[in-house]
């Protein structure tokens, strides 16, 4: 991948930043022994290697609590070298590829080391210079230091990598290191007192206690991979049935993307957050996920429905909503998507819910859904224009559509190109 000329003089001012952390450190602090580099360096390299995959596609270690355990033992100047070198020998399994530092990038390499010595060694400098503080070995003295290290280096790191995005992508620095941070508090409660558990065990009993200690750390780290894995298994069954619904009905090709769209606008614009308009987004994937159970005899009949195939039908948001609950992280999902069918003046399936009794997010999904299939050729009818839709929309708002959506999907801007063909 050719690397863009301001990220390269991004990770060139991070590698002078490196370099000139480690010689201020230098000077100031002592190595010590190197047998406390080397114990902690392979620590490091070891956690930094079994990464923690979530389904989302992000990818943490817990190699933070070992380099700030290093960093409380044994000075700042030791913890920068260490979180280094940890990075430095990592081989983590990413995409099916073990990666190391022959078969990765020259300048991605350069940036994380040159990156986590520069968090660490500021945040080593301002707990040890700035505070003055002293290695102590009560709870009372290491709670603090830990939660504080680790707090310094989760905003500084969060911030540079946000820096490094907007460089690649453009995307908003505030809005990415927001995202980033996110998760602070579960890592300093989750992570930070396996750190304080190491520096205790370190300083009061040696290395040989670190390591009994050590070994649960990443048995549970083991444990985490196997949930998430099965999970992310999970999502990649139910986005391989999505796909085959769409070669099952070749009339839905697409329509799931653009649900998603006009979904995901129109929970924005009603001041969602964005962790339930991310809900939305994937309700709207997978919202007709339920149809691989129709047959196709009746998915894709050109006339009109009999009583007794609508009654078919109108079984795949349950079918749909059975399917996802089986997997954790959507159950939730499952919610939106069972009632997406159901009207605001009671007469919808599958259980007849009116009103306010229908879930927000199955009232998004529903007008998504249906202006969708309204500006779409379909078995049984043409596509209509986008303003004989809206105009559908605004007769049946407050019997099969929330009256306040309607409203706010409107103020939508749905001009594309796709709709100026429809029009």
């Amino acid at each position: 991948m050719k690397i863009k000329k301001s990220m390269l003089i991004y990770i060139i001012i991070m590698s002078i930043l490196a370099i000139s952390v480690l010689y201020f450190l230098y000077n100031k602090y002592e190595i010590g022994s190197f047998k406390n580099i080397i114990f902690w360096s392979f620590l490091a390299s070891i956690t930094e290697t079994f990464l923690i995959s979530f389904p989302s596609g992000v990818a943490v270690s817990v190699g933070l609590a070992v380099t700030v355990t290093s960093m409380i033992t044994c000075g700042p100047l030791v913890g920068a070298i260490v979180a280094g070198i940890g990075f430095l020998f990592r081989m983590p399994l990413i995409e099916g590829e073990r990666r190391h530092v022959f078969n990765t990038q020259i300048t991605r390499t350069v940036f994380n080391i040159s990156q986590v010595i520069v968090v660490m060694g500021i945040a080593g400098e301002i707990l040890y210079g700035v505070l003055g503080y002293t290695k102590g070995i009560s709870l009372l003295e290491l709670i603090p230091a830990v939660l504080f290290l680790f707090l310094i280096c989760e905003v500084l790191n969060s911030f540079l990598v946000a820096i490094m995005i907007n460089l690649m992508n453009g995307s908003n620095i505030l809005e990415t290191f927001l995202n980033n941070i996110k998760g602070i508090v579960p890592s300093l409660l989750g992570i930070g007192s396996f750190a304080i558990i190491m520096a205790l065990a370190d300083l009061k009993y040696g290395k040989g206690v670190v390591v009994l200690f050590f070994v649960p750390l990443l048995v549970a780290r083991y444990s985490f991979k196997l949930y998430f894995d099965s999970q992310a298994k999970s999502m990649e069954t139910i986005h391989a049935l999505n796909d085959a619904l769409e070669v099952k009905d070749a009339y839905t090709g697409g329509h799931a993307s653009r649900v998603e769209d006009y979904a995901v606008k129109l929970a924005k614009s009603t001041g969602m957050k964005k962790k339930e308009v991310e809900k939305i987004r994937t309700a709207a994937l997978l919202h007709d996920i339920g149809k691989i159970g129709i047959p196709d005899t009746i998915l894709n009949k050109q006339g009109k429905l009999t009583n007794e195939e609508y009654i078919i039908i109108k079984e795949h948001p349950v079918m749909g909503a059975r399917i996802l609950g089986n997997v954790d992280s959507l159950k939730e999902i499952s919610t939106i998507i069972k009632y997406h069918h159901e009207r605001y003046d009671g007469t919808g399936y599958p259980e007849g819910l009116k009103g306010d009794e229908i879930p927000f997010e199955s009232s998004i999904l529903a007008i998504a859904d249906s202006f969708d299939a309204m500006t779409t050729d379909r078995p049984y009818r043409k596509a209509m224009g986008i303003y004989e839709a809206l105009e559908q929309l605004q007769e049946n708002k407050g019997s099969q559509f929330n009256p306040s959506l309607v409203e706010e999907f409107f103020k939508l801007n749905l001009i594309s190109e796709r709709d100026r063909i429809i029009i």
